[in-house]
């Protein structure tokens, strides 16, 4: 039990530590607080010198607190949350019972029996939120851990269900062997959880260094990281590789007349305009200030030829919406194909690049092939 508690009170710190700076996540806060409340309560339960109603009920009842702080936590994680009134009702279940088993019913066996059975379903359910995610990759090893440490406590529980004097089994293979998973399981959950945040974070990295922020759409970056990936599948299957570079006509107009967030806007408006068109293999990307670019894999010159002029045709009759004002703009576009430029992206930005403003001498609003 004292290796139990030193190993909680190490991986609460582990927690605490990871979690003590400005920017941290608040899911990263509740399970700081989660294990500190934990923690507190196992200490209360095994100071013999305490009253009974902080080592026998009290106790029971902030150990819950806590698991009810760590699963608002993994909730918070998975962009959902958990009501304080249902932390309550988890406090509230272990307050009652332990109090049922320590002056209406007095019983010791029964007492651990119910919080080796409460606390197992308490981590199940925990794991239950991780995996609703399906994130195997990323959350697999907490949820291994919860697993585990809910296993050692129902296993624990079971134990002590069906022997007599806690006691008499303190030294049995039982419970040697809940004593050895339970912290085990406590290790993995904090490692996990751990490892989540850090996941995230490289998540958020990745987006920062490979996405554009005011459209979504992928940077020079991540157009180049993805568009040779792309390039390749489709040199490799034997399709056509096209390319659609597109232009917002007139933009410095539109920025200087009704300022730079009309401007943002409308980028933002021809970004989910594109996005309607993509298939899931597709790229789109921020080539410059207003120029975007769009790769489309197994595509023809000429079916590229009729997606450009169905953009071209919508984005000419729809409205931007922006603080009051409404903003008509058009686009020219320029498009080349594999089939005259190989399948080097570079080249086909390029060619595309020269037929879009080829688009733009000839009077604008039009879609040119390379």
């Amino acid at each position: 039990m004292l290796v139990q508690i030193c190993v909680t009170l190490l991986t609460t710190a582990l927690l605490v530590a990871s979690a003590c700076y400005t920017d941290s996540p608040p899911e990263q806060r509740w399970w700081a607080a989660g294990n500190v409340a934990a923690s507190v309560g196992m200490v209360m339960c095994n100071l013999d010198g305490l009253p009974p109603l902080a080592n026998a009920v009290l106790g029971y009842a902030v150990i819950a607190f806590g698991l009810g702080l760590v699963l608002r936590g993994l909730r918070v994680y998975c962009a959902n949350t958990l009501s304080w009134t249902s932390i309550a009702i988890i406090t509230g279940i272990a307050l009652v019972i332990a109090a049922y088993y320590t002056y209406v019913a007095p019983s010791l066996r029964a007492r651990l029996c119910f919080s080796g059975f409460y606390f197992a379903l308490l981590n199940w359910i925990c794991a239950l939120a991780i995996a609703q995610r399906r994130s195997w990759r990323v959350s697999g090893i907490a949820l291994a851990g919860f697993v585990l440490l809910g296993g050692g406590l129902f296993l624990r529980g079971v134990h002590m269900a069906t022997h007599g004097d806690p006691a008499d089994g303190a030294s049995s293979l039982v419970i040697a062997l809940s004593a050895l998973v339970v912290p085990l399981g406590q290790i993995i959950i904090a490692f996990g959880l751990i490892l989540m945040v850090m996941w995230r974070y490289a998540e958020r990295l990745r987006r920062l260094s490979t996405l554009d922020a005011l459209t979504g759409a992928l940077n020079r970056a991540g157009l180049e990281m993805q568009g040779k990936r792309t390039g390749l599948r489709a040199q490799r299957g034997g399709r056509s590789l096209a390319v659609i570079m597109i232009d917002v006509d007139y933009f410095k107009v539109i920025n200087d007349t009704y300022g730079h967030p009309v401007g943002d806007e409308v980028l933002r408006h021809l970004a989910r305009l594109v996005r309607l068109e993509l298939r899931p293999h597709d790229l789109l990307a921020r080539f410059g200030g207003e120029e975007f670019v769009l790769v489309l894999d197994g595509v023809d010159r000429e079916a590229a030829l009729k997606v450009a002029e169905r953009l071209r045709a919508r984005i000419e009759y729809e409205i931007v919406e922006f603080d009051n004002l409404s903003v008509r703009y058009t686009a020219s576009m320029g498009v080349v194909c594999s089939d005259q430029h190989d399948y080097d992206l570079i080249r086909l930005i390029s060619a595309g690049d020269a037929a879009m403003y080829e688009a733009k001498r000839a009077g604008r609003n039009r879609v040119i092939a390379g």
